[in-house]
């Protein structure tokens, strides 16, 4: 990792939000002074003349500012100066999905080592990396490469995707290994109709529709359910924490941008708090099932007349 006080702008690039905050996360370690997070400001020239006037009662502070490629194509000039200026009162790192490698900006940083890039792996290396973060786990995970296999699968190659599923496997199998079958049945099935019906009745908290659905025809299989609320779930709360599309699927798991809209309104509707305390009470529904048996029925029946109560009171 780099000195943070060497230079005074730093940067940190993936295309992927899940290595770029890890890439982040292992840069901030080597910080201990003050540290300020901002989106795309619109005052980036004051924050530059702040980094020029050293103080004599503060200690240097680090700026966290997270922007988009236009961003720093529109403010590219006056980063490339601020890059070959030495540290005065503190340093800048940017935080972004893309950087053009031909640019000033880039080239700056690359010369003096303060540039970041994190590739995402593509199709011939993504089973092999993924191998690589399965077995680096602290849970078991029986059969990595069968795993991963089943991962792509189900899917796809785009990485957030594929690190937002394990997450869920994790909590699948709360505390068990990490298998092939897990990830089918986590991953399989949750884009088939009855079961987004389901989940669409759960957080409309219609838990009378839900429990139809649930007994429909030869039936919804619970825990396919259940898996595809906790990542239906996620995704409101992603919806809630970033406005960029993609960047929401791929938390929640899910593939390709999609189109939220319908996702957001319901997002709205239901607010952080409420969707973060369904999303555990299905997490407490997931170890239940694991861990003492239960019918898996019941359980999702009185998930769903939970989550009524918390949606209409």
């Amino acid at each position: 990792m780099p000195d943070l006080i060497a230079h005074r702008v730093h940067a940190v690039v993936s295309d992927s939000s899940r290595l770029r905050d890890e890439a982040l996360a292992d840069v901030l370690q080597g910080w201990n002074g003050p540290l300020k997070r901002l989106s795309e400001p619109a005052d980036l020239p004051g924050i530059l003349i702040d980094l020029d006037t050293p103080s004599l009662f503060d200690p240097a502070t680090l700026w966290v500012l997270r922007a988009d490629d236009k961003y720093l194509k529109r403010h590219n000039e006056v980063l490339t100066d601020a890059a070959a200026k030495p540290v005065a009162n503190g340093v800048i790192l940017l935080v972004a999905s893309a950087l053009d490698g031909k640019s000033k900006l880039a080239k700056a940083l690359s010369s003096r080592g303060t540039l970041i890039a994190v590739e995402s792996p593509g199709p011939k290396e993504i089973i092999d990396w993924l191998c690589g973060r399965l077995s680096s786990r602290h849970e078991a995970v029986e059969r990595p490469r069968d795993v991963a296999e089943e991962l792509v699968e189900h899917v796809g190659f785009e990485v957030d995707a594929l690190l937002a599923t394990i997450d869920t496997v994790s909590l699948y199998v709360a505390g068990g290994p990490l298998t092939a079958k897990a990830v089918y049945a986590v991953a399989s099935g949750t884009g088939e109709r009855p079961i987004y019906e389901f989940t669409g009745a759960v957080l409309d908290g219609n838990a009378r529709r839900a429990i139809e659905l649930l007994h429909a025809g030869s039936g919804i299989a619970p825990q396919q359910a259940l898996s595809a609320l906790t990542t239906e779930t996620r995704k409101l709360i992603a919806c809630c924490e970033s406005s960029d599309d993609s960047e929401a699927m791929s938390w929640s798991g899910m593939k390709g941008r999609g189109n939220l809209y319908y996702a957001r309104k319901r997002a709205r509707d239901l607010g952080k708090p409420n969707l973060v305390r369904l999303l555990h009470g299905m997490i407490l529904a997931q170890r239940q099932l694991r861990q003492t048996g239960s019918d898996t029925e019941l359980t999702l029946e009185t998930l769903a007349l939970n989550a009524q109560r918390v949606i209409r009171r």
